[in-house]
């Protein structure tokens, strides 16, 4: 039966305890043992020459060597130390496996955020919009009236009243009526160029007033002007101014006239309208 390196040590060390050497007569024996045996070789051979004592000397250190020798490996087989190096792992044979793919940019997934389900909160008023209106591209503009045509007309105002009118002869008259004392005054006439029309002057009939009068001809119509006098005044009462000129049988339906006076509870009055024809 074989025993295992554990039984071996235990063996060894039960039959250890149980002896104890005498290291002197082991010594004595060695010493005799080396040296008999070349002595009896030599008396049976009968030639050999005899050993001298440094022979002897030199065989029992040598034996002496062997036995400690010995020893040692006595004492290592009884000691049974676990110092012993582990055996070396059986070597483990290299897996190959195939070369591995650098990742290219299309198969890389990169992480993908997870939009969040709550609504952005947005601004509780809404951006003023910058759209531009819809219009027509190309809008007509209405027709600018002139103060005094059809439809732009203010013939009364406070305390003064007016009214045109035109006359067989070829004038156009303004009746002005003031219920209060005048402090200033300004009467415009104006006659729409027709074929033919010449001016024959400007008249009026202010009494107790000194009143201006001046004609003044532009390329469309001639103007008829009469203003009161600053340092004068005009009492209540019916004034008349007019605008004589020549032409015959002409549409006065492009003509107007303003009036614009002040008095003492009005410092500023503003009248204007036009002219129809009226019975001699």
């Amino acid at each position: 039966m074989r025993l295992s390196d554990d039984e071996l040590r235990a063996a060894l060390r039960a039959e250890a305890a149980g002896h104890e050497p005498d290291r002197e007569a082991m010594l004595d024996r060695i010493a005799m043992s080396a040296t008999a045996q070349p002595v009896t070789r030599r008396r049976a051979a009968g030639h050999a020459p005899r050993r001298g004592p440094k022979v002897r000397m030199a065989a029992a250190a040598t034996a002496v060597v062997a036995l400690f020798a010995g020893g040692g490996f006595a004492n290592w087989a009884l000691a049974g130390s676990n110092d012993a190096a582990p055996p070396a792992p059986a070597p483990v044979p290299a897996l190959t496996s195939a070369p591995q793919k650098e990742p290219s940019a299309t198969s890389s997934k990169e992480p993908s955020e997870k939009p969040s389900k709550t609504p952005s909160r947005t601004p509780s008023s809404a951006a003023p919009s910058t759209a531009p209106s819809k219009t027509p591209a190309t809008a007509t503009p209405s027709p600018t009236l002139t103060k005094g045509q059809p439809g732009f007309t203010r013939t009364e105002q406070g305390p003064l009243w007016s009214d045109g009118s035109v006359v067989a002869e070829g004038s156009s008259v303004i009746t002005l009526k003031s219920t209060e004392e005048l402090t200033s005054l300004d009467v415009v006439i104006r006659v729409a160029r027709t074929e033919g029309l010449v001016s024959r002057g400007a008249t009026k009939q202010t009494p107790g007033g000194s009143v201006t009068a001046s004609v003044t001809e532009e390329a469309d119509a001639l103007l008829y002007r009469f203003t009161l006098a600053s340092a004068d005044t005009l009492d209540p009462g019916t004034y008349t101014f007019t605008a004589k000129y020549t032409a015959a049988a002409r549409n006065a339906g492009g003509d107007t006239y303003e009036v614009t006076a002040s008095t003492a509870s009005a410092p500023s009055l503003d009248v204007y309208g036009n002219f129809y024809a009226s019975t001699p």
